[in-house]
C-alpha cells in the first residue's frame, strides 16, 4: 500500500501542478491585456507591468488553487481509470475511501507549500506590486500607508482613509500650504464624490476645517464644497483593495480590529478573513469531491469532459460562495456563517456521492 500511496500521490501532485500553471497562465495573460491599456501613462512602463504580474502571481495562484485541486484530481484519477489501474485496485480489495485517503495524503504536502505561498510570500509581494503600480501611475505623488493614502497636489497634501470606488472617497483630509510652506488651511470631509462628466471636479460632503490667518484662526463648516483633485482614475483603481482576501489572515485580523476601533464597516474584511481561514478545508473538499466523480459518472468519459465538469463544479461552488458572502455584506448577518454554509454543502454533496459509489 505504501507503493500505491506514493504512486497515487505522485500522479495527483503532477496533475494539480500542471493545471495550476495553466490556470495561472490564463489569468496572467488576461491581466496583462488589461495592464497594456494603462502602459505609458505617467511613469508606468511595460517592464513595470510585467513586474506587477510577477509580484501578484503568488496570490493569484493561491486564490485559484481550489479550482486546480479539483480539476487536477479529476485528470489524474481519470487517467488511471482510463488505463484500468483503478479497476485493478478495486479488484484487489482497495476501497474507494482508501484510494481517496492516499490522494489526500499526497496532496497535503502540496497544500502546505501553497499555504506558505499564500500566507507568507503572497501578501508581501502583492503589497509591493500595488505600491509600485500606484506610485508609477501617480508619478510618485501617491503613497499608501497603514492608515490610508496620501496624495500631493501642488501645495496641498491630501489624506484619504478609504477608497470606496473610483467615484467615491471616504474620510478626506486636506492640508493647504502657502509658498513659504506655512499651513494656511486644513479641513476634513466625511466623503468626496466625483462630479459626473466634470473632469477633475469633486464634491466634498460635511466639511469641517480651520483657516489659519496671520493673527488668528477661523473655523468653518460646510454641508458641501467643490474641490479640484488632479489625479488619474487609474490611481484610484490601483489604490482600491478589490481583493482583501489577498491580504494575509494576520493582516486581515489587524485591519478588522483597527476598523472596529474607528467605527468603520468590517463585513467585507470579516468575510475575507474567514475565507482565508477555511481555504485549506475548501481545497481538501474539492479533492474529496473529485473522487466519487471518477468512480461514478465520469469513470469512462474523455479527459476533455472531465475538465469541463471540473470547471463547472468549481464555478458553481464559487458562485454559491459569492452569493452567500454578498448576502452577508448586504444584510449584515454573520460572515462566518456565510463562509461555512457553501463549504458544508460541498462536503455533504461529496459525502453523499462517495456513499453511492462505495
Amino acid at each position: 500500500m505504501k507503493i500505491i500511496d506514493r504512486y497515487l500521490a505522485k500522479q495527483s501532485i503532477a496533475a494539480i501542478l500542471l493545471v495550476s500553471v495553466a490556470l495561472l497562465g490564463f489569468d496572467l495573460f488576461f491581466t496583462l491585456v488589461h495592464e497594456l491599456k494603462v502602459v505609458g501613462k505617467a511613469q508606468y512602463t511595460l517592464s513595470m507591468a510585467l513586474n506587477y504580474l510577477l509580484l501578484t502571481a503568488p496570490t493569484r495562484l493561491y486564490a485559484m488553487f481550489p479550482w486546480s485541486a479539483l480539476i487536477g484530481t479529476l485528470i489524474s484519477l481519470g487517467a488511471l481509470a482510463n488505463h484500468s489501474e483503478l479497476v485493478v485496485l478495486r479488484t484487489a480489495g482497495v476501497s474507494v475511501m482508501r484510494i481517496g485517503w492516499a490522494v489526500l495524503k499526497g496532496t497535503f504536502i502540496l497544500l502546505v507549500v501553497v499555504l506558505f505561498l499564500g500566507e507568507g510570500i503572497g501578501p508581501v509581494t502583492e503589497k509591493l506590486a500595488q505600491n509600485m503600480r500606484m506610485s508609477a501611475l501617480s508619478s510618485g505623488q501617491t503613497i499608501e500607508t497603514s492608515d490610508g493614502w496620501w496624495l500631493r497636489q501642488g501645495r496641498e497634501f491630501i489624506h484619504v482613509q478609504s477608497v470606496k470606488s473610483d467615484q467615491n472617497l471616504l474620510g478626506l483630509t486636506c492640508y493647504q500650504f502657502d509658498e513659504e510652506r506655512r499651513l494656511i488651511r486644513a479641513f476634513f470631509a466625511e466623503k468626496a464624490e466625483k462630479v459626473a462628466e466634470a473632469g477633475e471636479e469633486w464634491i466634498l460632503k460635511n466639511v469641517q476645517g480651520t483657516q489659519f490667518l496671520s493673527n488668528k484662526t477661523k473655523t468653518f463648516h460646510q454641508a458641501e464644497m467643490k474641490m479640484t483633485l488632479v489625479f488619474d482614475t487609474e490611481v484610484l483603481e490601483a489604490s482600491m483593495m478589490k481583493h482583501p482576501e489577498r491580504l494575509s489572515a494576520a493582516m486581515l485580523w489587524r485591519t478588522i480590529q483597527n476598523r472596529e476601533q474607528n467605527a468603520l464597516n468590517v463585513q467585507t474584511y470579516q468575510v475575507a478573513f474567514w475565507t482565508k481561514v477555511f481555504q485549506p478545508v475548501v481545497i481538501l473538499a474539492m479533492i474529496f469531491l473529485a473522487i466519487p466523480f471518477v468512480f461514478g459518472p465520469l469513470r469512462s468519459v474523455s479527459m476533455g469532459l472531465r475538465i469541463v465538469v471540473g470547471i463547472l463544479v468549481a464555478f458553481s461552488f464559487h458562485t454559491l460562495s459569492n452569493l452567500f458572502t454578498s448576502l452577508a455584506i448586504v444584510y449584515q448577518f454573520y460572515p462566518l456563517l456565510a463562509v461555512l454554509t457553501p463549504i458544508l454543502i460541498l462536503l455533504l454533496v461529496a459525502g453523499w456521492m462517495v456513499k453511492r459509489v462505495r
